[in-house]
């Protein structure tokens, strides 16, 4: 367990690849003060929206100096629990969302996103 650190989700990502907004620059300050943490789900959402092959090799260089946090079958098996847990509360989350939760409870980070509003 690490003592604490922040583990940005791919929205964020995203801003920080496309844009100079101020996601973007939180995301760079973390980044300098060596506290941003990657997680596979994230890397693998990251890399799924890739267009171009350039698009692919500038991320991975950028996020290959991030340490990485890995789910282990305890990690899947308390994302499964939880899930459960909220579908009886009638709160569907995807898999995703709550396996970066899962890896943020188990190494006292913190999880950077935004929130978007219900578009129904």
């Amino acid at each position: 367990m690490i003592n604490s650190g922040v583990i940005a989700d791919t929205c964020i990502w995203i801003e920080f690849f496309k844009t100079d907004s101020p996601l973007a620059n939180k995301l760079e300050a973390l980044i300098k003060n060596q506290s941003l943490y990657m997680v596979g789900i994230v890397l693998a959402e990251l890399l799924q929206g890739v267009r171009i092959e350039k698009q692919k090799a500038t991320i991975l260089e950028s996020l290959s100096i991030l340490p990485y946090l890995e789910m282990n079958k305890a990690n899947w098996i308390k994302t499964g629990i939880l899930s459960a847990q909220l579908r009886q509360k009638g709160i569907t989350l995807p898999l995703s969302d709550l396996s970066i939760a899962v890896i943020a409870l188990d190494n006292n980070c913190q999880v950077f996103t935004v929130c978007c509003p219900n578009n129904d």
